[in-house]
């Protein structure tokens, strides 16, 4: 699985293509989200085939910032406190987290600033 991060026009329906446009081409979204500042919407989302989704995103005039192979984590959701416990594991480290979002599989997905250290800090939560 790949995060892919796009930035959409902050305008009504750009999701929508986005979506379709994916949909169409037979690329499924796996999890992520749309986060707006200002007049820029940056999308993250999970994907099965990131280099496929980028080229046909770019040859469709989206703009793709990055295709990365994200941290992916699963959370013991029947206990309280866990993405406390796993960032601040993160934390200790001194890693930061650049994304965060879960996938359709209440999995833990993370863009941080040093994935070597990441994936050391959190081998208690590997997925």
């Amino acid at each position: 699985m790949q995060d892919i991060h796009i930035i959409l026009k902050n305008t009504p329906g750009e999701l929508a293509h986005f979506g379709e446009l994916l949909g169409k081409n037979g690329v499924g979204l796996e999890g992520g989200g749309v986060f707006t500042v200002n007049t820029q919407s940056h999308a993250h989302f999970l994907v099965e085939n990131g280099e496929r989704a980028r080229d046909i995103l770019i040859d469709n005039g989206f703009e793709v910032v990055a295709v990365i192979n994200p941290i992916i984590r699963r959370l013991k959701q029947e206990q309280p406190g866990e993405l406390g416990a796993i960032t601040k594991a993160l934390a200790d480290k001194g890693v930061n987290i650049i994304t965060q979002y879960s996938d359709h599989h209440n999995r833990l997905i993370l863009i941080t600033d040093n994935d070597t250290l990441a994936e050391q800090a959190t081998t208690d939560w590997t997925a």
